[in-house]
């Protein structure tokens, strides 16, 4: 499937957006945009750094299952900086970020540099939030499907007719 996440507002804290799969629309979060001024990307989290979202583009999103995130996606493009895993960005270059998932969780406090789903944009403790995630990455994995891969079009928003469609 292709699935397609609109940002609607790149914030001073966070980057918001409209995640479609299918008939399914769910609302994202992720940290905001941080250019990495060796390369694509986005800045990766490393000493004082913070992690960035990944830049627009498109993303091969591949089935990830661990202890702590199971049966998520992980989005990769090298060529805009994206990997897989750590290992596969080549040695000595001293940029790009791996295992960058989409998961659930409510605010920003609750990634690094991945993409959280969420039924509809709130506020918790008076910051920025995704709510209903849980439920939200149950009803992307029924309309997904778990351990398959597929591909995700990440874009600003086009203007304001979008938006408040």
């Amino acid at each position: 499937m292709n699935l397609q996440l609109v940002r609607i507002a790149y914030l001073p804290d966070v980057t918001l957006g409209w995640l479609t799969a299918g008939d399914l629309r769910l609302a994202t979060l992720e940290e905001p945009w941080r250019p990495d001024p060796d390369g694509p990307g986005g800045q990766r989290r490393e000493g004082a750094l913070l992690e960035s979202c990944v830049p627009d583009g498109t993303y091969r999103l591949s089935p990830h299952s661990s202890q702590r995130w199971p049966n998520v996606w992980r989005l990769s493009n090298p060529r805009l900086g994206v990997y897989d895993w750590p290992g596969e960005i080549p040695r000595g270059q001293p940029w790009g970020r791996s295992a960058i998932l989409i998961h659930n969780g409510n605010t920003a406090a609750d990634i690094l540099g991945c993409i959280l789903v969420g039924r509809r944009h709130g506020r918790l403790n008076d910051q920025h939030a995704v709510l209903q995630s849980t439920d939200a990455l149950n009803a992307l994995r029924q309309t997904l499907g778990v351990g398959t891969a597929h591909t995700l079009t990440i874009r600003p928003v086009a203007g304001t007719a979008e938006v408040a469609a």
